[in-house]
């Protein structure tokens, strides 16, 4: 009896600890697999923002950089082709050229992006080129600044004159050696100046030239230049002047000089005074007065 009742008890002890044994196979394969599922179901569920990042200054920077990486190329290829078009013009050859005459004398490098950009646009709007249509090819010359005849004395002094005349402006020392060489435009500059028929200055760093005009010429005594230049009058106003001449026994003309404004002093006003304005005084001796009559009444 005895025997039987503790193997019951045996086996039942055994039921017990395999079902302990599966319970925590189970909870360990359970919390395994929520571990693994977890990163997942964030990255699936997280909502995707629909704005563009914003863009941070070292973007900003490399943006700055692509878009001025292919100007800067272009920009220095038609900088030598117009300097060599002038070289050209200033040596003597006023021929036009043609896009691939220009590119091979320059020794520039230019792929065919560039060249559609110089062909189009570049070398049609600058203005110091000129364009030729022959036989349906565009050809390129250089447009000097100044439309001078020759290179001589005579064509750069009548055009001074005829800007002169009609208030056109004056000629900058740049722009005469931009239209012929520099050493004969030094040249021609030097004699004009030396013969009196232009005057050169500087103005803001630029040499600037202005015709002579011979029919404002003024004839001076010597002597009152000399003491105009000798005599300081730094310090003295025009009533301190007119003094000194009037003890030296000179006498002042003070006819057309300017007039000082006068000091008015304010007066003050008394109070205001009461509106005595009368109506109808040019027809007074037309009225009548029913003032009596409407009583009686």
């Amino acid at each position: 009896m005895a025997s039987s009742s503790s193997s019951a008890l045996f086996k039942e002890r055994e039921k017990f600890v395999k079902r302990q044994a599966e319970e925590a196979a189970f909870l360990a394969s359970a919390d395994k697999r929520q571990k693994v599922d977890k990163p997942s179901s964030q990255k699936t569920n997280r909502p995707k923002s629909s704005l563009p990042r914003a863009k941070t200054s070292s973007d900003f920077i490399a943006d700055f950089h692509t878009s001025n990486s292919g100007s800067k190329p272009r920009n220095l290829i038609l900088t030598k082709i117009v300097q060599k078009l002038q070289e050209r013009y200033l040596g003597g050859q006023t021929d036009s050229v043609t896009l691939d005459e220009i590119v091979e004398e320059s020794g520039v490098t230019v792929d065919s992006s560039d060249k559609h950009w110089l062909a189009s646009e570049a070398l049609l709007i600058n203005p110091k080129i000129d364009v030729e249509r022959v036989n349906d090819v565009n050809r390129f010359i250089y447009k000097p600044p100044l439309d001078l005849k020759a290179a001589k004395k005579i064509p750069l002094l009548n055009l001074l004159k005829s800007r002169h005349e009609k208030c056109e402006g004056t000629i900058t020392v740049d722009d005469v050696r931009d239209t012929i060489p520099s050493n004969k435009a030094d040249f021609i500059i030097e004699n004009l100046v030396r013969s009196k028929d232009v005057a050169k200055v500087t103005n803001n760093k630029r040499e600037v030239l202005f015709y002579t005009d011979r029919a404002y010429d003024l004839q001076v005594n010597p002597e009152f230049i000399d003491s105009w230049r000798r005599i300081s009058v730094e310090g003295l106003d025009d009533k301190m002047i007119s003094e000194f001449l009037s003890n030296q026994g000179h006498r002042v003309l003070t006819k057309n000089a300017p007039r000082l404004p006068e000091l008015t002093t304010k007066t003050k006003r008394g109070g205001r005074r009461v509106d005595t304005m009368k109506h109808n005084q040019h027809v007074a001796h037309q009225l009548e007065d029913y003032t009596q009559t409407a009583i009686k009444k």
